[in-house]
């Protein structure tokens, strides 16, 4: 595999935990040391701040909750991601601090750039060096939800802004970018993540 630290993103129900999945199941026929972690989440003080940020119970201003995400973030690499890559571990992401530049940058509106920046200080600079972006029309997405949280409950102008987000940002940093059609067959969209991380390949 020819990155470290690798983050699947999109929109809710775009299908990342199945392509995680899959992922996982070559690397453990490879037996490649990995670790799977998941954002918001991810430590014992991340999934509390999942749990603020995901249950309808509670209700968080678009500010408060860029802040959240990137709280969660700041302690997740400090005391895993960076410590599992130094052990020679492969990092996968459910998601990744590019989600709240599209999702609360675009798509709550609070600004691209800022939320960036206030991600890039949460990070001390340490981006996924790859991300795969599963793009989706949102009315598609939604609909293969079956428990939707508080943020997926979201009206779907939220998502139609968001995917936008992403896609901007896959322009943007075109060279980390890798750009799935999640509406297309699953083993082809397999293959081809799989020759772009050089992983499942016949040598």
């Amino acid at each position: 595999m020819n990155c470290n630290y690798l983050a699947f993103e999109g929109i809710d129900g775009s299908g990342k935990t199945s392509f995680i999945e899959g992922l996982c199941e070559i690397l453990d026929k490879e037996q490649k040391k990995y670790k799977v972690v998941r954002e918001p989440g991810g430590t014992k003080l991340g999934e509390g701040i999942r749990e603020l940020l995901l249950s309808k119970a509670f209700q968080v201003p678009p500010l408060s909750e860029a802040f959240l995400f990137s709280a969660n973030r700041a302690e997740l690499i400090e005391t895993v991601v960076v410590p599992e890559i130094e052990s020679g571990s492969i990092v996968i992401s459910d998601r990744s601090a590019f989600s709240s530049v599209a999702y609360q940058g675009a798509g709550r509106g609070l600004g691209v750039d800022k939320i960036y920046e206030l991600n890039n200080v949460a990070l001390n600079g340490f981006w996924p060096e790859k991300i795969i972006l599963l793009d989706i029309d949102p009315t598609i997405s939604l609909a293969r939800q079956r428990i939707m949280d508080r943020i997926g409950s979201s009206e779907i102008e939220f998502f139609e802004r968001a995917r936008q987000g992403y896609l901007d940002l896959a322009k943007k940093f075109h060279d980390q970018f890798l750009i799935i059609d999640a509406e297309k067959e699953f083993t082809k969209n397999q293959e081809i993540i799989c020759e772009w991380l050089d992983v499942g390949q016949s040598k």
